[in-house]
């Protein structure tokens, strides 16, 4: 009987270490596909524009041009589109903040009328894709006269981001202790006062959270910068570097130097804000 258990927990140690090891394959490849495209990237961004197109193509270019990052800022002004950009994504963060946080507050912790109806018109706004509303917008940005102007893409972006932060913070509102509103209403405390001295602090990771995905969704948006923006000094980035791609001639080294440049900033706002939410939980944890 003994000897039969052993032989069982052989086998079972056996497949539990055979599933260790398919696994670490299969992250392995996954992670190398995923990885695929950067490295592509990072390879042409550092080669000649010759090298590029020279066929068969390679990997690794034979000669690397680290200089390819520094010349794009000459072949075009990078860095007014990394300037434009920053002040649009900050813009329509800013404007998500204003809007989305005591929006979330009222739907997560007060009781009216058509809460819940709201909450699933914010989700059914989602479903619609913000293609859908670009003549409509580009028609009322003419007529408020904000088309070529920063305030065109903050409204818009800050716009489209809205419903999923409100989402957000609606959701993590909901997760703070009842009794951290009941104590506060025995006090006295109105709801703005309760949402700025209780909620807020506690709320940070979600709002932290909400606002990155504000931040990255207007970093990134092209098609109505591309539509309201004609400007060439008014263009962010993900339309500026754009110009990269002339009639006769794609600089496709430049191209590639100036896209991994804007993904920088993001990594490094990601790589700042994840230590924040850290500190964030904690500090929660500890009220």
């Amino acid at each position: 009987m003994n000897r039969e258990a052993e032989l069982s927990l052989d086998r079972i140690v056996r497949g539990s270490s055979l599933g260790r090891l398919i696994a670490r394959i299969c992250f392995s490849v996954l992670v190398l596909v995923l990885l695929g495209p950067f490295f592509v990237m990072l390879s042409t961004a550092i080669a000649s524009n010759r090298a590029v197109v020279a066929i068969p193509p390679t990997w690794l270019p034979d000669q690397i041009a680290f200089s390819n990052f520094r010349e794009a800022f000459t072949v075009i002004p990078l860095s007014r589109y990394f300037l434009n950009s920053g002040i649009i994504a900050g813009g329509a963060t800013a404007l998500n903040a204003i809007a989305a946080v005591p929006a979330a507050f009222a739907l997560a912790r007060l009781r009216f009328r058509g809460r819940r109806a709201f909450l699933i018109f914010i989700i059914a706004t989602q479903m619609i894709s913000p293609v859908v509303l670009l003549i409509a917008s580009f028609k009322l940005m003419l007529v408020l006269h904000l088309l070529n102007t920063y305030w065109a893409l903050i409204l818009m972006d800050g716009t489209i981001s809205l419903p999923i932060t409100i989402w957000i913070m609606t959701a993590y509102f909901s997760l703070i202790p009842q009794e951290v509103q009941d104590a506060a209403t025995l006090d006295g405390v109105r709801a703005w006062r309760m949402l700025k001295d209780h909620f807020v602090p506690l709320g940070v990771p979600g709002i932290v959270t909400a606002l990155i995905f504000s931040f990255v969704i207007a970093w990134n948006e092209f098609v109505f910068a591309l539509t309201f923006i004609t400007n060439p000094t008014m263009r962010p980035l993900t339309t500026g570097i754009y110009a990269f791609m002339g009639q006769s001639q794609i600089q496709w080294n430049y191209l590639m130097a100036a896209s991994l440049l804007a993904i920088i900033p993001v990594f490094v706002i990601f790589l700042i804000v994840q230590k924040q939410l850290a500190s964030g939980l904690s500090a929660g944890a500890v009220k």
